[in-house]
Protein backbone atom coordinates (compact mmCIF):
# COMPACT_ATOMS: atom_id res chain seq x y z
CA UNK A 1 0.00 0.00 0.00
CA UNK A 2 1.20 3.52 -0.80
CA UNK A 3 0.28 6.83 0.89
CA UNK A 4 -0.08 9.90 -1.31
CA UNK A 5 0.79 13.44 -0.09
CA UNK A 6 -2.94 14.16 0.21
CA UNK A 7 -3.32 11.26 2.58
CA UNK A 8 -5.09 8.98 0.10
CA UNK A 9 -4.01 5.35 0.22
CA UNK A 10 -3.84 3.02 -2.74
CA UNK A 11 -2.43 -0.42 -3.39
CA UNK A 12 0.70 -0.84 -5.54
CA UNK A 13 -0.12 -2.30 -8.93
CA UNK A 14 1.81 -5.16 -10.52
CA UNK A 15 4.73 -4.07 -12.73
CA UNK A 16 3.94 -3.70 -16.42
CA UNK A 17 6.21 -3.43 -19.49
CA UNK A 18 7.53 0.03 -20.35
CA UNK A 19 5.52 0.04 -23.56
CA UNK A 20 2.32 -0.35 -21.58
CA UNK A 21 3.37 2.42 -19.20
CA UNK A 22 3.97 4.68 -22.18
CA UNK A 23 0.63 3.86 -23.79
CA UNK A 24 -1.15 4.29 -20.47
CA UNK A 25 0.38 7.74 -20.05
CA UNK A 26 -0.69 8.70 -23.57
CA UNK A 27 -4.32 7.85 -22.99
CA UNK A 28 -4.65 8.77 -19.31
CA UNK A 29 -5.65 12.39 -19.96
CA UNK A 30 -7.55 11.96 -23.22
CA UNK A 31 -11.28 12.46 -23.43
CA UNK A 32 -13.02 9.10 -23.53
CA UNK A 33 -16.61 7.95 -23.70
CA UNK A 34 -18.03 7.98 -20.18
CA UNK A 35 -19.55 4.63 -19.23
CA UNK A 36 -21.81 3.90 -16.25
CA UNK A 37 -19.81 2.70 -13.26
CA UNK A 38 -21.84 -0.52 -13.13
CA UNK A 39 -20.84 -1.33 -16.71
CA UNK A 40 -17.15 -0.67 -16.00
CA UNK A 41 -17.28 -3.00 -12.99
CA UNK A 42 -18.90 -5.78 -15.01
CA UNK A 43 -16.31 -5.43 -17.78
CA UNK A 44 -13.26 -5.28 -15.54
CA UNK A 45 -14.28 -8.12 -13.21
CA UNK A 46 -13.91 -10.48 -16.16
CA UNK A 47 -10.19 -9.64 -16.27
CA UNK A 48 -7.28 -10.88 -14.19
CA UNK A 49 -5.64 -8.82 -11.46
CA UNK A 50 -2.71 -7.71 -13.63
CA UNK A 51 -5.01 -6.63 -16.46
CA UNK A 52 -7.17 -4.62 -14.07
CA UNK A 53 -4.02 -2.92 -12.77
CA UNK A 54 -3.15 -1.90 -16.35
CA UNK A 55 -6.70 -0.66 -16.98
CA UNK A 56 -6.44 1.43 -13.84
CA UNK A 57 -3.91 3.60 -15.65
CA UNK A 58 -6.00 4.18 -18.76
CA UNK A 59 -8.23 7.00 -17.54
CA UNK A 60 -9.31 8.71 -14.36
CA UNK A 61 -12.85 7.34 -14.40
CA UNK A 62 -11.64 3.74 -14.45
CA UNK A 63 -9.07 4.48 -11.74
CA UNK A 64 -11.77 5.91 -9.48
CA UNK A 65 -14.15 2.99 -10.08
CA UNK A 66 -11.40 0.41 -9.48
CA UNK A 67 -10.30 2.03 -6.24
CA UNK A 68 -13.72 2.78 -4.76
CA UNK A 69 -15.10 -0.65 -5.71
CA UNK A 70 -11.98 -2.55 -4.57
CA UNK A 71 -11.78 -4.30 -7.96
CA UNK A 72 -8.09 -5.22 -7.62
CA UNK A 73 -8.68 -6.81 -4.23
CA UNK A 74 -11.80 -8.65 -5.41
CA UNK A 75 -10.04 -10.00 -8.50
CA UNK A 76 -7.01 -11.06 -6.45
CA UNK A 77 -9.26 -12.83 -3.94
CA UNK A 78 -11.08 -14.67 -6.72
CA UNK A 79 -7.95 -15.62 -8.69
CA UNK A 80 -6.31 -17.09 -5.59
CA UNK A 81 -9.31 -19.26 -4.63
CA UNK A 82 -9.56 -17.48 -1.29
CA UNK A 83 -13.35 -17.59 -0.90
CA UNK A 84 -14.23 -19.34 2.35
CA UNK A 85 -16.55 -22.36 2.13
CA UNK A 86 -19.04 -20.98 4.62
CA UNK A 87 -22.74 -20.27 4.49
CA UNK A 88 -22.97 -16.62 3.45
CA UNK A 89 -21.02 -13.55 2.42
CA UNK A 90 -22.08 -11.93 5.69
CA UNK A 91 -20.59 -14.82 7.66
CA UNK A 92 -17.44 -14.54 5.55
CA UNK A 93 -17.12 -10.84 6.36
CA UNK A 94 -17.80 -11.44 10.07
CA UNK A 95 -15.08 -14.10 10.16
CA UNK A 96 -12.57 -11.74 8.53
CA UNK A 97 -13.43 -8.96 11.00
CA UNK A 98 -13.05 -11.40 13.91
CA UNK A 99 -9.61 -12.54 12.68
CA UNK A 100 -8.61 -8.92 12.10
CA UNK A 101 -9.42 -7.90 15.67
CA UNK A 102 -8.08 -11.05 17.35
CA UNK A 103 -4.67 -11.12 15.69
CA UNK A 104 -4.10 -9.37 12.39
CA UNK A 105 -4.53 -5.77 13.52
CA UNK A 106 -2.02 -6.14 16.36
CA UNK A 107 0.43 -7.83 14.01
CA UNK A 108 0.07 -5.03 11.42
CA UNK A 109 0.64 -2.39 14.10
CA UNK A 110 3.87 -4.11 15.18
CA UNK A 111 5.02 -4.90 11.65
CA UNK A 112 6.12 -1.42 10.53
CA UNK A 113 5.00 2.21 10.18
CA UNK A 114 3.30 1.28 6.92
CA UNK A 115 1.65 -1.63 8.72
CA UNK A 116 0.22 0.76 11.29
CA UNK A 117 -1.12 3.02 8.52
CA UNK A 118 -2.62 -0.01 6.82
CA UNK A 119 -4.38 -0.97 10.07
CA UNK A 120 -5.73 2.58 10.47
CA UNK A 121 -7.09 2.48 6.92
CA UNK A 122 -8.66 -0.95 7.44
CA UNK A 123 -10.32 0.33 10.62
CA UNK A 124 -12.31 2.74 8.45
CA UNK A 125 -13.70 0.07 6.10
CA UNK A 126 -14.69 -2.63 8.61
CA UNK A 127 -18.33 -2.32 7.50
CA UNK A 128 -17.52 -2.62 3.79
CA UNK A 129 -18.92 -5.83 2.32
CA UNK A 130 -15.61 -6.41 0.53
CA UNK A 131 -13.52 -6.13 3.69
CA UNK A 132 -12.23 -9.78 3.46
CA UNK A 133 -10.98 -9.17 -0.07
CA UNK A 134 -9.26 -5.90 0.85
CA UNK A 135 -7.72 -7.40 4.00
CA UNK A 136 -6.09 -10.35 2.27
CA UNK A 137 -5.04 -8.23 -0.70
CA UNK A 138 -3.22 -5.71 1.46
CA UNK A 139 -1.16 -8.18 3.51
CA UNK A 140 0.97 -9.80 0.74
CA UNK A 141 1.61 -6.38 -0.77
CA UNK A 142 2.78 -5.12 2.61
CA UNK A 143 5.11 -8.10 3.07
CA UNK A 144 6.65 -7.95 -0.38
CA UNK A 145 7.09 -4.14 -0.32
CA UNK A 146 8.77 -4.11 3.09
CA UNK A 147 12.38 -3.08 3.71
CA UNK A 148 13.26 -6.73 4.34
CA UNK A 149 11.67 -9.30 6.63
CA UNK A 150 12.70 -10.69 9.97
CA UNK A 151 10.82 -13.02 12.32
CA UNK A 152 9.69 -13.38 15.92
CA UNK A 153 8.93 -16.62 17.79
CA UNK A 154 5.58 -16.07 19.53
CA UNK A 155 4.88 -19.58 20.87
CA UNK A 156 6.63 -22.91 21.38
CA UNK A 157 4.55 -26.07 21.75
CA UNK A 158 6.14 -29.15 23.30
CA UNK A 159 8.83 -29.85 25.90
CA UNK A 160 12.36 -28.57 25.46
CA UNK A 161 13.76 -30.44 28.48
CA UNK A 162 13.75 -34.04 29.70
CA UNK A 163 10.39 -35.77 29.27
CA UNK A 164 8.88 -39.00 30.53
CA UNK A 165 7.05 -41.55 28.37
CA UNK A 166 7.22 -39.22 25.34
CA UNK A 167 4.88 -36.76 27.04
CA UNK A 168 4.33 -33.64 24.96
CA UNK A 169 6.64 -34.62 22.09
CA UNK A 170 5.30 -32.98 18.91
CA UNK A 171 5.82 -34.68 15.56
CA UNK A 172 3.70 -32.51 13.24
CA UNK A 173 1.45 -29.43 13.17
CA UNK A 174 -1.14 -27.95 10.83
CA UNK A 175 -3.46 -24.92 10.83
CA UNK A 176 -7.19 -25.01 10.27
CA UNK A 177 -8.34 -23.36 7.00
CA UNK A 178 -9.44 -20.21 8.84
CA UNK A 179 -6.24 -20.02 10.91
CA UNK A 180 -8.15 -20.11 14.20
CA UNK A 181 -6.93 -23.56 15.28
CA UNK A 182 -3.68 -25.50 15.25
CA UNK A 183 -3.51 -29.27 15.74
CA UNK A 184 -0.38 -31.08 16.92
CA UNK A 185 -0.19 -34.91 16.87
CA UNK A 186 1.76 -36.19 19.89
CA UNK A 187 3.71 -39.33 20.73
CA UNK A 188 1.79 -39.77 24.00
CA UNK A 189 -1.39 -41.19 22.40
CA UNK A 190 -3.09 -37.87 21.80
CA UNK A 191 -3.41 -34.84 19.58
CA UNK A 192 -3.75 -31.39 21.05
CA UNK A 193 -5.88 -28.66 19.57
CA UNK A 194 -4.82 -25.05 20.12
CA UNK A 195 -6.98 -21.95 19.62
CA UNK A 196 -5.85 -18.40 18.85
CA UNK A 197 -7.48 -16.03 21.32
CA UNK A 198 -6.48 -12.42 21.79
CA UNK A 199 -3.33 -12.97 19.78
CA UNK A 200 -2.21 -15.86 22.02
CA UNK A 201 -2.29 -19.60 21.34
CA UNK A 202 -4.06 -21.50 24.13
CA UNK A 203 -4.76 -25.19 24.53
CA UNK A 204 -8.35 -25.95 23.55
CA UNK A 205 -8.78 -29.71 23.97
CA UNK A 206 -6.85 -32.99 24.02
CA UNK A 207 -8.03 -35.64 21.55
CA UNK A 208 -7.28 -39.11 22.95
CA UNK A 209 -6.23 -42.36 21.24
CA UNK A 210 -4.92 -45.70 22.53
CA UNK A 211 -1.68 -45.43 20.49
CA UNK A 212 0.60 -42.63 19.31
CA UNK A 213 -1.07 -40.22 16.90
CA UNK A 214 0.85 -40.10 13.62
CA UNK A 215 -1.03 -37.37 11.72
CA UNK A 216 -3.97 -35.00 11.92
CA UNK A 217 -5.63 -32.67 9.44
CA UNK A 218 -8.72 -30.50 9.01
CA UNK A 219 -11.39 -30.75 6.35
CA UNK A 220 -11.32 -27.90 3.78
CA UNK A 221 -14.31 -26.20 5.44
CA UNK A 222 -12.64 -26.46 8.86
CA UNK A 223 -15.61 -28.16 10.52
CA UNK A 224 -14.10 -31.64 10.70
CA UNK A 225 -10.78 -32.93 12.01
CA UNK A 226 -9.20 -36.30 11.30
CA UNK A 227 -6.62 -38.02 13.55
CA UNK A 228 -4.76 -41.24 12.67
CA UNK A 229 -2.99 -43.43 15.23
CA UNK A 230 -0.46 -46.25 14.96
CA UNK A 231 -3.07 -48.88 15.93
CA UNK A 232 -4.74 -48.52 12.47
CA UNK A 233 -7.55 -46.30 13.75
CA UNK A 234 -8.81 -43.07 12.22
CA UNK A 235 -11.05 -40.84 14.32
CA UNK A 236 -13.24 -38.02 12.99
CA UNK A 237 -14.02 -35.03 15.21
CA UNK A 238 -16.60 -32.32 14.54
CA UNK A 239 -16.89 -28.73 15.73
CA UNK A 240 -20.30 -28.16 17.34
CA UNK A 241 -21.20 -25.21 19.56
CA UNK A 242 -17.51 -24.26 19.80
CA UNK A 243 -16.63 -27.76 21.07
CA UNK A 244 -14.79 -30.57 19.26
CA UNK A 245 -16.58 -33.89 19.68
CA UNK A 246 -15.76 -37.38 18.43
CA UNK A 247 -18.19 -38.26 15.64
CA UNK A 248 -16.81 -41.41 14.05
CA UNK A 249 -14.17 -44.15 14.20
CA UNK A 250 -12.73 -46.10 11.28
CA UNK A 251 -10.69 -49.20 12.10
CA UNK A 252 -8.56 -51.00 9.50
CA UNK A 253 -6.33 -54.09 9.55
CA UNK A 254 -3.16 -52.44 8.20
CA UNK A 255 -1.27 -49.19 8.85
CA UNK A 256 -2.97 -46.02 7.62
CA UNK A 257 -0.30 -44.05 5.76
CA UNK A 258 -2.52 -41.12 4.84
CA UNK A 259 -6.10 -39.86 4.99
CA UNK A 260 -7.89 -36.77 3.68
CA UNK A 261 -11.35 -35.24 3.34
CA UNK A 262 -13.21 -34.22 0.22
CA UNK A 263 -13.83 -30.44 -0.03
CA UNK A 264 -17.42 -30.72 1.23
CA UNK A 265 -16.44 -33.07 4.08
CA UNK A 266 -18.90 -35.72 2.91
CA UNK A 267 -16.20 -38.19 1.84
CA UNK A 268 -12.97 -39.37 3.44
CA UNK A 269 -10.27 -41.46 1.79
CA UNK A 270 -7.86 -43.60 3.80
CA UNK A 271 -4.65 -45.05 2.36
CA UNK A 272 -3.38 -48.40 3.63
CA UNK A 273 -2.91 -51.54 1.55
CA UNK A 274 -5.75 -50.09 -0.55
CA UNK A 275 -7.42 -46.70 -0.92
CA UNK A 276 -10.86 -46.80 0.69
CA UNK A 277 -13.46 -44.08 0.19
CA UNK A 278 -15.79 -43.56 3.14
CA UNK A 279 -18.92 -41.44 3.12
CA UNK A 280 -20.98 -39.88 5.85
CA UNK A 281 -24.54 -41.18 5.83
CA UNK A 282 -27.12 -41.43 8.62
CA UNK A 283 -24.59 -40.06 11.10
CA UNK A 284 -22.04 -42.81 10.43
CA UNK A 285 -18.98 -43.24 8.23
CA UNK A 286 -19.53 -46.18 5.88
CA UNK A 287 -17.34 -47.73 3.20
CA UNK A 288 -18.30 -46.46 -0.25
CA UNK A 289 -15.62 -47.82 -2.60
CA UNK A 290 -12.25 -49.58 -2.54
CA UNK A 291 -9.49 -48.79 -5.04
CA UNK A 292 -6.72 -51.34 -5.42
CA UNK A 293 -4.45 -52.67 -8.15
CA UNK A 294 -3.64 -56.37 -7.97
CA UNK A 295 -0.90 -56.81 -5.35
CA UNK A 296 0.55 -53.33 -5.81
CA UNK A 297 0.56 -51.01 -2.82
CA UNK A 298 -1.30 -47.68 -2.89
CA UNK A 299 1.08 -44.81 -2.16
CA UNK A 300 -1.36 -41.91 -1.90
CA UNK A 301 -4.86 -40.63 -2.68
CA UNK A 302 -6.18 -37.08 -3.02
CA UNK A 303 -9.50 -35.46 -3.92
CA UNK A 304 -9.68 -32.75 -6.55
CA UNK A 305 -10.48 -29.23 -5.40
CA UNK A 306 -14.05 -29.50 -6.71
CA UNK A 307 -14.51 -32.85 -4.95
CA UNK A 308 -15.65 -34.63 -8.11
CA UNK A 309 -12.46 -36.62 -8.76
CA UNK A 310 -10.07 -38.79 -6.76
CA UNK A 311 -6.43 -39.32 -7.71
CA UNK A 312 -4.67 -42.51 -6.54
CA UNK A 313 -1.07 -43.61 -7.13
CA UNK A 314 0.56 -47.05 -6.92
CA UNK A 315 4.04 -48.49 -6.43
CA UNK A 316 4.04 -50.03 -9.92
CA UNK A 317 3.76 -46.63 -11.63
CA UNK A 318 0.00 -46.66 -12.17
CA UNK A 319 -2.11 -43.60 -11.47
CA UNK A 320 -5.89 -43.99 -11.37
CA UNK A 321 -8.39 -41.14 -11.61
CA UNK A 322 -11.94 -41.77 -10.43
CA UNK A 323 -14.96 -39.53 -11.01
CA UNK A 324 -18.09 -39.19 -8.92
CA UNK A 325 -21.10 -39.96 -11.16
CA UNK A 326 -24.62 -40.27 -9.73
CA UNK A 327 -23.23 -41.01 -6.28
CA UNK A 328 -20.81 -43.69 -7.48
CA UNK A 329 -17.03 -43.48 -7.83
CA UNK A 330 -16.04 -44.83 -11.25
CA UNK A 331 -12.60 -45.24 -12.83
CA UNK A 332 -12.21 -42.77 -15.74
CA UNK A 333 -8.48 -42.45 -16.51
CA UNK A 334 -5.28 -44.43 -16.01
CA UNK A 335 -1.78 -42.95 -16.34
CA UNK A 336 1.31 -45.16 -16.56
CA UNK A 337 4.83 -44.20 -15.49
CA UNK A 338 7.85 -46.51 -15.91
CA UNK A 339 8.91 -45.89 -12.31
CA UNK A 340 7.31 -46.14 -8.88
CA UNK A 341 4.84 -43.28 -8.34
CA UNK A 342 5.11 -42.15 -4.73
CA UNK A 343 2.62 -39.30 -4.76
CA UNK A 344 0.24 -37.40 -7.04
CA UNK A 345 -1.69 -34.15 -6.73
CA UNK A 346 -4.28 -32.21 -8.73
CA UNK A 347 -3.90 -28.54 -9.60
CA UNK A 348 -6.67 -26.34 -8.13
CA UNK A 349 -8.47 -26.02 -11.48
CA UNK A 350 -8.22 -29.78 -12.15
CA UNK A 351 -6.58 -29.23 -15.54
CA UNK A 352 -3.13 -30.36 -14.41
CA UNK A 353 -1.75 -32.99 -12.08
CA UNK A 354 1.74 -33.78 -10.88
CA UNK A 355 3.26 -37.17 -10.07
CA UNK A 356 6.37 -37.91 -8.01
CA UNK A 357 8.35 -40.93 -9.17
CA UNK A 358 11.65 -42.73 -8.57
CA UNK A 359 13.31 -45.80 -10.01
CA UNK A 360 16.17 -47.11 -12.10
CA UNK A 361 16.61 -46.41 -15.80
CA UNK A 362 19.57 -47.68 -17.88
CA UNK A 363 21.20 -48.81 -14.65
CA UNK A 364 21.05 -45.37 -13.00
CA UNK A 365 18.69 -44.10 -10.27
CA UNK A 366 16.25 -41.42 -11.40
CA UNK A 367 14.10 -39.03 -9.36
CA UNK A 368 11.60 -36.65 -10.88
CA UNK A 369 8.20 -35.01 -10.87
CA UNK A 370 6.04 -35.04 -13.99
CA UNK A 371 3.34 -32.53 -14.86
CA UNK A 372 0.36 -33.80 -16.85
CA UNK A 373 -2.36 -31.81 -18.60
CA UNK A 374 -5.95 -32.78 -19.37
CA UNK A 375 -6.46 -32.15 -23.10
CA UNK A 376 -9.27 -32.69 -25.57
CA UNK A 377 -8.59 -35.23 -28.30
CA UNK A 378 -10.94 -35.12 -31.27
CA UNK A 379 -11.13 -38.69 -32.61
CA UNK A 380 -13.53 -37.95 -35.44
CA UNK A 381 -16.06 -35.34 -36.44
CA UNK A 382 -18.21 -34.29 -33.46
CA UNK A 383 -16.62 -36.93 -31.24
CA UNK A 384 -14.27 -35.56 -28.61
CA UNK A 385 -12.63 -37.40 -25.74
CA UNK A 386 -10.18 -36.32 -23.04
CA UNK A 387 -6.81 -37.70 -22.06
CA UNK A 388 -3.92 -36.81 -19.78
CA UNK A 389 -0.72 -35.86 -21.61
CA UNK A 390 2.75 -35.45 -20.14
CA UNK A 391 3.80 -31.80 -20.36
CA UNK A 392 7.03 -31.41 -18.36
CA UNK A 393 9.54 -33.36 -16.26
CA UNK A 394 11.33 -31.78 -13.29
CA UNK A 395 14.46 -33.74 -12.52
CA UNK A 396 16.33 -34.02 -9.23
CA UNK A 397 19.44 -35.90 -8.12
CA UNK A 398 17.69 -37.20 -5.01
CA UNK A 399 14.25 -38.45 -3.98
CA UNK A 400 11.48 -35.87 -4.42
CA UNK A 401 9.84 -35.67 -1.00
CA UNK A 402 7.12 -33.07 -1.49
CA UNK A 403 5.25 -31.26 -4.26
CA UNK A 404 2.54 -28.57 -4.27
CA UNK A 405 0.67 -26.32 -6.68
CA UNK A 406 -0.02 -22.73 -5.67
CA UNK A 407 -3.73 -22.03 -5.21
CA UNK A 408 -3.85 -19.90 -8.36
CA UNK A 409 -2.41 -22.87 -10.29
CA UNK A 410 0.37 -20.78 -11.84
CA UNK A 411 3.29 -22.24 -9.89
CA UNK A 412 4.50 -25.63 -8.72
CA UNK A 413 7.17 -26.41 -6.13
CA UNK A 414 9.18 -29.60 -5.62
CA UNK A 415 11.31 -30.39 -2.54
CA UNK A 416 14.06 -32.99 -2.78
CA UNK A 417 16.51 -34.98 -0.72
CA UNK A 418 19.24 -33.47 -2.93
CA UNK A 419 18.88 -30.20 -0.96
CA UNK A 420 17.06 -28.23 -3.65
CA UNK A 421 13.64 -26.70 -4.02
CA UNK A 422 12.56 -26.01 -7.60
CA UNK A 423 9.83 -23.50 -8.39
CA UNK A 424 8.17 -23.93 -11.78
CA UNK A 425 5.89 -21.43 -13.47
CA UNK A 426 3.32 -21.73 -16.23
CA UNK A 427 4.47 -19.39 -19.03
CA UNK A 428 2.59 -19.25 -22.35
CA UNK A 429 1.18 -22.70 -21.73
CA UNK A 430 4.55 -24.26 -20.87
CA UNK A 431 6.00 -25.20 -17.48
CA UNK A 432 9.47 -23.80 -16.82
CA UNK A 433 11.80 -23.88 -13.81
CA UNK A 434 11.79 -20.26 -12.61
CA UNK A 435 14.02 -20.56 -9.54
CA UNK A 436 16.03 -23.04 -7.48
CA UNK A 437 16.39 -22.63 -3.71
CA UNK A 438 19.40 -24.36 -2.14
CA UNK A 439 19.75 -25.97 1.28
CA UNK A 440 22.77 -27.81 2.69
CA UNK A 441 20.63 -30.83 3.58
CA UNK A 442 17.57 -32.76 2.48
CA UNK A 443 14.37 -30.69 2.09
CA UNK A 444 11.32 -32.33 3.65
CA UNK A 445 8.60 -29.82 2.80
CA UNK A 446 7.90 -26.79 0.64
CA UNK A 447 4.56 -25.01 0.38
CA UNK A 448 3.04 -21.73 -0.79
CA UNK A 449 1.15 -19.16 1.22
CA UNK A 450 -2.53 -18.91 0.44
CA UNK A 451 -2.05 -16.04 -2.02
CA UNK A 452 0.81 -17.83 -3.81
CA UNK A 453 3.26 -14.96 -3.32
CA UNK A 454 5.31 -16.52 -0.49
CA UNK A 455 6.98 -19.92 -0.22
CA UNK A 456 8.33 -21.66 2.88
CA UNK A 457 10.77 -24.60 3.00
CA UNK A 458 11.72 -27.06 5.76
CA UNK A 459 15.13 -28.74 5.70
CA UNK A 460 17.22 -31.13 7.78
CA UNK A 461 19.97 -28.46 7.73
CA UNK A 462 17.95 -26.94 10.62
CA UNK A 463 16.70 -23.98 8.62
CA UNK A 464 13.43 -22.71 7.21
CA UNK A 465 13.64 -20.38 4.23
CA UNK A 466 10.95 -17.94 3.15
CA UNK A 467 10.96 -16.80 -0.47
CA UNK A 468 8.81 -14.16 -2.13
CA UNK A 469 7.59 -13.41 -5.64
CA UNK A 470 9.03 -9.91 -6.11
CA UNK A 471 8.69 -8.21 -9.47
CA UNK A 472 7.93 -11.51 -11.15
CA UNK A 473 11.07 -13.19 -9.74
CA UNK A 474 11.37 -15.56 -6.77
CA UNK A 475 13.85 -14.33 -4.16
CA UNK A 476 15.02 -15.61 -0.76
CA UNK A 477 13.94 -13.02 1.78
CA UNK A 478 14.55 -14.55 5.22
CA UNK A 479 16.08 -17.66 6.83
CA UNK A 480 14.95 -18.97 10.24
CA UNK A 481 17.42 -21.15 12.14
CA UNK A 482 16.39 -24.02 14.44
CA UNK A 483 18.28 -26.15 16.96
CA UNK A 484 17.64 -29.33 14.93
CA UNK A 485 16.33 -30.53 11.57
CA UNK A 486 13.06 -28.98 10.42
CA UNK A 487 10.50 -31.57 9.30
CA UNK A 488 7.55 -29.35 8.41
CA UNK A 489 6.65 -25.71 7.83
CA UNK A 490 3.47 -24.00 6.63
CA UNK A 491 1.66 -20.65 6.63
CA UNK A 492 -1.70 -19.92 8.19
CA UNK A 493 -4.18 -17.86 6.13
CA UNK A 494 -3.20 -14.76 8.14
CA UNK A 495 0.54 -15.34 7.56
CA UNK A 496 1.59 -16.85 10.83
CA UNK A 497 4.13 -19.62 10.32
CA UNK A 498 4.39 -22.95 12.12
CA UNK A 499 7.54 -25.09 12.01
CA UNK A 500 8.21 -28.54 13.46
CA UNK A 501 11.78 -29.55 14.28
CA UNK A 502 13.73 -32.56 15.47
CA UNK A 503 13.63 -31.42 19.09
CA UNK A 504 9.95 -32.51 19.02
CA UNK A 505 8.53 -29.01 19.27
CA UNK A 506 6.31 -26.84 17.10
CA UNK A 507 7.17 -23.14 16.93
CA UNK A 508 4.87 -20.36 15.77
CA UNK A 509 6.41 -17.29 14.13
CA UNK A 510 5.24 -13.89 12.90
CA UNK A 511 7.00 -11.82 10.26
CA UNK A 512 8.09 -8.23 10.85
CA UNK A 513 9.69 -5.46 8.80
CA UNK A 514 13.44 -5.71 9.39
CA UNK A 515 13.98 -1.96 9.48
CA UNK A 516 11.22 -1.53 12.05
CA UNK A 517 12.69 -4.37 14.14
CA UNK A 518 16.17 -2.79 14.01
CA UNK A 519 14.78 0.51 15.26
CA UNK A 520 12.79 -1.01 18.12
Amino acid sequence: MQVTPSGERSFPTPPTPNALDFESARFANRDTVVLPDEMIIRILMNLGTTDIAVCRRVNRQWQTVIDTSHLLARSFYRDCHLTQRINSLAAQRNLAVERYHSHIRGWLADFSNMGRKTAEWLDNILEDKYFPEVLFFSIPNLLLNSNGLTYQNTATIGHLGVVRRNEGLVQDASFSPDGKYLVTPLYDNAAKLWELEGGQWREKVTLRHFAWVMRASFSPDGKLLMTVSSDYICKIWQLEDDQWQEKGTIELFSPITNASFSPNGKYLVTVSDAAIIWWHVDGKWQEKATIEHSLWVVTNAQFSFDGKHLLTSFVNGTVKILRLDDGQWEEKFIIHDPCCVRNARFSPDGKHLVTIASGVQSGYPVYYAKIWELVDDQLQERVTTQQWQEKATIGHSGLVRDVHFSLDGKHLVTASRDGTVKICGLVDGKWQVKATIWHSGSVAKASFSRDGKLLVTASCDATTKICGLVGGEWQEIVTIEHPKAVTNASFSPDYQLVTVSGDNTARIWVLKDKENDDNS
